[in-house]
């Protein structure tokens, strides 16, 4: 199965030891849309790769680092997806308190890569 392709408001990630990169997305998503989604357990051309070694704490974990990554605070919503035999897990946040920061730096999004924002930059967000 294939989700598609990244996007300006998608992001795909093998798996949440890329959660530190998935939070700066969401940043950057959320300062240029409003809104933004990650999946984990994708591979960058959309194939769904599954999310391994999920216990009950996962989801939990995930959104706790967003809640504390991103300010001002978001409350992420997190889901469990089964695709196929597959687990993924996605990850949505939206907001209009832009600018947004991810641990302390502010981006933006252009097309699926995230910018560090110019200090006159942010004084237009």
């Amino acid at each position: 199965m294939n989700l598609g392709i990244e996007s300006e408001k998608i992001e795909f990630k093998k798996n949440t030891n890329e959660l530190v990169n998935g939070v700066i997305s969401l940043s950057a998503m959320l300062n240029k849309h409003n809104e933004g989604t990650v999946y984990f357990g994708v591979e960058n051309n959309g194939d769904v790769i599954g999310q391994k070694d999920l216990n009950e704490n996962t989801l939990r974990d995930v959104s706790k680092r967003i809640s504390e990554g991103i300010k001002p605070k978001v409350f992420p919503i997190v889901s469990l997806m089964l695709i196929g035999d597959r687990k993924i897990i996605k990850v949505y946040v939206n907001g209009n308190n832009v600018p947004y920061s991810a641990f302390g730096k502010y981006y933006y999004r252009s097309f699926d890569v995230d910018h560090l924002v110019s200090l006159k930059m942010l004084k237009t967000l």
